[in-house]
């Protein structure tokens, strides 16, 4: 043990390394792989045969369920008032045996249509046998009988000796060819029930029901627990009813099954462990028929050697990786240095959204504290600074609306257009009328934004003056689509570009000039478009955004401000975009948000 402490503070540090983590992964692999397969193998063992014997219950449960009512519908000879006459009936003291005898038999056929075959799906045929007559009263196939088989061998198979023994009682039936009532012998189970007359205890004939094998599988589900898992039914006479493997079907169990197979008492279950298989039984208390299932213990223990295999392969995975991960410890170290510095280059980049959280309580994790901090002090200091600057505009726009006394002008107004109005001056009194709206919108309106139709009205006071101004030179039209005129938009917007059109535009043209504004949405957009037929602007660039020369009251906001005002509300890929006409003058756009009222 010293030795080996030794050599262990001699070996490199990358050597202990590599020795640690091999030892703290494969040693603790080996202990619970080992753990979880024997669990595993005793759950998987334990739930296996548990679903085994469940299902082999439910499908005896099922067996016997659907032989119950059989039971009921065999005494349907003696409770029918129809068909207990004709079974008591001797044909030799009638007139007229043979035509009788065929109308009975239509009358029980009819009656074992309608009230024996749909009372069960699982019933294959029915036959009812006159004993009196010898001959059979009633049978679910009227189409076909095999009269040979029936003269000569039916009432002398042992099945139906075994029925006329029981005097009455229920007697099923194992596995046997059904070749009475189709043209090739099928294999069924049945069950039957001698008829006995109630008051002279005189045997009257007997009742046999028909079941296919086939249809027997519609009474369980799946019963493959695994890939090799075997499922049968075998009946009172150790006979098999039911196999995965058709070929076995027939045949005595003891061939199959092996001569010391151990069945459970009645209505019980047993587990019977051979060298290599399990077998659960579980037995019928009405039929004697038994339900077993074989599960190979290979299919049991078959995913424990895929779990050494994996458990190897992951040994030998783990070795290499616990190698590599010694070596690259160091590398270890310094990745939050490295996502440290790669998120500060993304600051360098203006991204000051970026977070440095980190689990780390050493030295990186309180430079990234530190970085954090400095950077929510910066983002503090802009929104401050953006705020300053909103109010700063919004001061700028108070002063330069408040700059000719918008109230005074108003109230003066008005009295100048009642005056104008009692002198009969009607041209004026309309251009005193716009002009006194145009003032009331910009002194009334608090904030920045307006509806469509209150921005349009404004227009429409603003270019009325316009055209009193430059008498009658230019027709305006309005395209605006109604569906908008509710929509909310920035004041203002409208005013630079039709003055821009106007005094630029028609400066100088000898012909009437046209405007037409439109407004309209457009991919998820509000479109606000000013056109106009004037002299365009020259080769080499828009027009200016700043009327030349003085500028009255209404041209203080430019088309720069614009602009801005676009931008800073609603961001970049909004704005406002000048070019030259189709076919002359100039176009120019506002692409805006939709503003609703539900949308704010």
């Amino acid at each position: 043990m010293k030795k080996l402490k030794q050599k262990m503070l001699h070996l490199s540090l990358e050597k202990k390394l590599i020795v640690a983590f091999s030892a703290f992964i494969i040693v603790p692999l080996l202990l619970i792989g080992g753990i979880v397969s024997w669990v595993y193998v005793e759950n998987n063992r334990s739930t296996m045969i548990e679903a085994a014997v469940e299902n082999n219950k439910q499908i005896i449960k099922n067996i016997d369920t659907s032989l119950q009512p059989l039971s009921r519908l065999s005494m349907f000879p003696i409770q029918d008032a129809t068909v207990y006459p004709i079974m008591r009936k001797d044909y030799s003291k009638v007139a007229y045996p043979l035509l009788e005898r065929g109308q009975d038999f239509d009358k029980v056929n009819g009656l074992i249509q309608s009230g024996v075959m749909l009372y069960s799906d699982l019933i294959d045929s029915v036959v009812i046998y006159h004993e009196n007559s010898q001959s059979i009263i009633g049978r679910s196939n009227r189409e076909y009988m095999n009269f040979f088989y029936f003269k000569e061998q039916f009432t002398r198979e042992p099945f139906v000796q075994k029925i006329r023994e029981a005097y009455g009682r229920l007697v099923p039936v194992g596995i046997h060819q059904e070749r009475l009532l189709s043209t090739k012998g099928i294999p069924v189970v049945s069950v039957g029930r001698a008829i006995m007359d109630p008051y002279t205890k005189e045997d009257l004939g007997f009742i046999l029901f028909n079941i296919s094998v086939d249809k027997l599988k519609t009474l369980w589900s799946d019963t493959a627990f695994s890939e090799n898992t075997k499922f049968y039914l075998i009946d009172e006479a150790d006979h098999i009813v039911h196999s995965v493997h058709p070929e076995e079907i027939g045949r005595p169990a003891s061939e199959v099954l092996g001569s010391d197979i151990q069945y459970s008492a009645d209505g019980q279950v047993n587990t019977q462990i051979n060298r290599d298989t399990y077998m659960i039984s579980s037995s019928s208390s009405m039929a004697n028929w038994k339900a077993v299932t074989v599960i190979p213990k290979k299919d049991l223990f078959s995913i424990v050697y895929l779990m050494v295999s994996i458990l190897i392969g992951a040994l030998i995975l783990l070795l290499v990786l616990s190698i590599l991960i010694s070596a690259r410890i160091a590398t270890t170290i310094m990745k939050p240095l490295s996502v440290l510095n790669s998120k500060m280059k993304l600051v360098s980049q203006g991204q000051l959204d970026v977070s440095f959280d980190t689990k780390d309580q050493g030295e990186i994790g309180v430079i990234s504290n530190t970085v954090d901090q400095m950077l929510q002090e910066i983002r503090d200091l802009i929104e401050r600074i953006y705020v300053e600057e909103e109010e700063k505009r919004t001061l700028e726009m108070n002063a330069l609306q408040s700059q000719i006394r918008p109230h005074f002008i108003y109230n003066t107004l008005n009295v100048i257009k009642w005056m104008a109005k009692i002198q009969g001056a009607t041209g004026i009194e309309e251009a005193l009328q716009a002009f006194s709206s145009v003032i009331k919108f910009t002194v009334k309106k608090e904030g920045d934004f307006v509806t469509i139709a209150e921005e349009v009205e404004f227009m429409e006071n603003y270019t009325k003056i316009l055209d009193f101004r430059y008498f009658n030179k230019f027709d305006v039209t309005y395209e605006i689509d109604p569906a908008v005129m509710n929509h909310r938009t920035l004041k203002f917007l409208l005013q630079p570009l039709v003055e821009n059109a106007v005094f630029h535009g028609f400066e100088g043209i000898d012909y009437k000039g046209i405007l037409v504004i439109s407004i309209y949405e457009e991919s998820d957009a509000l479109i606000m478009k000013v056109s106009d037929n004037g002299r365009g602007f020259p080769e080499g660039g828009p027009a200016k955004t700043e009327q030349d020369g003085p500028q009255d009251a209404f041209n203080s906001i430019g088309l720069n401000n614009i602009r801005n005002r676009i931008s800073l509300h609603f961001g970049p890929e909004y704005g406002l975009w000048i070019q030259r006409g189709e076919f002359g003058g100039t176009v120019a756009w506002l692409r805006v948000p939709i503003i609703t009222e539900e949308t704010g």
